[in-house]
């Protein structure tokens, strides 16, 4: 019985440290909304909405040449794969609600918020975990410098705003990469090609895919800082809460997709 007690003390503080974990992830998301809400009512907000620029201009802007490439070729994959079956049965006019389906509701939100999330995601948690390590939050916080307006909400917009738009490049440049490869295989004409598309795109479709890129920069961004400013006094700690903030943004990218996708496809 003794032997069971150590074990069972250890599982008991690993789920109490959970709940605690998860406690203060809700009150920092919390504060991270109060302060989006009020960031254009805020002193300090031309400072604040330059920070905002920057965030756009590295996460979605010098993204752009990789994700061009890798929506291209995800667009003649997805064609690639599906033409020898499409061909077989005769039914041409599914290539629009297959690259619907594929590219719009699914691919071009996941590939890429795991783009923002390996690029952007790792560099926000190493950025802030660094300023923590520093003191540079202490010292903003003792300036009497709201952190969640200055650091966090302009993270937050500059995230969500630029993987809106990247979502959208995203699924204009793979149809375009499947154009090509339907041009080439069926010599099919671009008329033909955007009327496949439009008939199976949805206003539902696009709801969707646009607010899965806001959740997702949004989500990104939170799990990113937050896990930043816990880190304490050592350098080493930074590789180590980085790796945290992409895991679990990660895995709340792929469950709330799942999520989304049952709610309003299935039922």
């Amino acid at each position: 019985m003794t032997a069971l007690i150590g074990p069972i003390q250890g599982l008991g503080a690993k789920v109490c440290g959970s709940f605690a974990n998860a406690w203060s992830l809700l009150m920092f998301s919390v504060d991270s909304v109060a302060a989006v809400a009020r960031f254009f009512s805020r002193q300090g907000f031309w400072a604040a909405f330059r920070v905002s620029l920057q965030q756009v201009h590295f996460t979605g802007l010098e993204a752009l040449p990789f994700l061009s490439l890798l929506s291209l070729l995800i667009g003649f994959t997805v064609i690639v794969q599906s033409l020898p079956q499409l061909q077989g049965m005769g039914a041409h006019g599914l290539i629009g609600k297959i690259l619907v389906i594929s590219i719009v509701r699914e691919l071009g939100p996941i590939v890429t918020a795991m783009i923002v999330i390996t690029r952007s995601g790792t560099a926000m948690a190493a950025e802030m975990a660094t300023n923590r390590i520093s003191g540079q939050v202490e010292a903003l916080e003792a300036m009497g410098i709201d952190v969640f307006h200055y650091l966090i909400a302009p993270r937050v917009i500059g995230s969500m705003v630029s993987l809106f738009c990247m979502v959208i490049y995203f699924d204009v440049i793979a149809l375009v990469g499947g154009f090509l490869v339907a041009s080439t295989q069926l010599t099919m004409p671009w008329i033909l090609y955007s009327d496949y598309i439009l008939e199976s795109l949805q206003p539902l479709d696009l709801y969707i895919s646009l607010s899965k890129s806001i959740l997702f920069g949004f989500v990104i961004t939170l799990f990113s800082c937050y896990h930043g400013l816990r880190a304490k006094r050592a350098p080493y700690e930074v590789p180590m809460v980085a790796r945290s903030g992409v895991i679990q943004a990660m895995f709340f990218v792929f469950v709330s997709s799942a999520v989304i996708s049952a709610v309003f496809y299935w039922i």
